[in-house]
């Protein structure tokens, strides 16, 4: 089954989110997020890719989720959340908002630029950062196609899927348990694509694990 994809400049320009006007309504089914549990053939699901479903419908542009982002890491005001909402317009200059955060891609080029190797790809296809190791180049920065990474006095810091508040590999994030209109959903990535034929994966060289509906 071929599925369009939604790549960077589409996103920026506001022309997926056109697309995705149509689904104003749309209600999808729940799905199965936690990547610890065996696959039906027996092996274990560790390394499957988990990832974040944004439908711009939905968003009521409350922030909730960037405040339990916030609340759950710790993340002092005078820095940014790990967590944004970006307001896109579409092509009849209607607005959609849209909760953004790390996409996790699967061939992360911040992980690639590092030259002190403190970011790598674990469990669940998590992206994470280790504090200790960042010197502070901002490399990934540059590289990052999304400008995920965000910096304190000490280091590069952004999301993780919870894991160093304390969320287990594949479990529910504190952003999306936030979220009470259901517009911002996580899960194993291949479960997310198939929730529905309008779900679109945002595309992109670094194969972002995020798609819009």
């Amino acid at each position: 089954m071929r599925r369009d994809a939604v790549t960077r400049r589409e996103l920026v320009a506001g022309c997926a989110l056109g697309a995705a006007a149509a689904t104003a309504g749309l209600v999808l089914p729940p799905v199965r997020a936690n990547a610890r549990e065996p696959d039906d053939d027996g092996k274990s699901a560790e390394a499957r890719q988990c990832g974040f479903l944004m439908n711009v419908q939905r968003c009521a542009n409350c922030g909730k989720c960037v405040e339990a982002c916030r609340s759950a890491n710790q993340t002092p005001l005078r820095f940014e959340a790990r967590r944004r909402i970006v307001v896109y317009r579409d092509r009849a200059d209607r607005a959609h908002p849209v909760s953004l955060s790390c996409m996790h891609c699967e061939s992360p080029s911040c992980a690639t630029v590092c030259p002190a190797a403190a970011i790598s790809k674990g469990p669940g296809g998590i992206v994470t950062v280790d504090e200790t190791r960042c010197i502070g180049c901002k490399y990934c920065y540059e590289a990052c196609p999304f400008e995920a990474p965000r910096y304190d006095e000490v280091s590069m810091y952004k999301c993780d899927c919870c894991r160093s508040a304390g969320v287990q590999v594949g479990d529910t994030p504190y952003c999306v348990r936030a979220c009470k209109t259901q517009a911002l959903r996580y899960g194993q990535l291949n479960d997310l694509l198939e929730l529905s034929e309008r779900v679109q994966r945002i595309e992109g060289p670094t194969k972002p694990s995020a798609a819009l509906v």
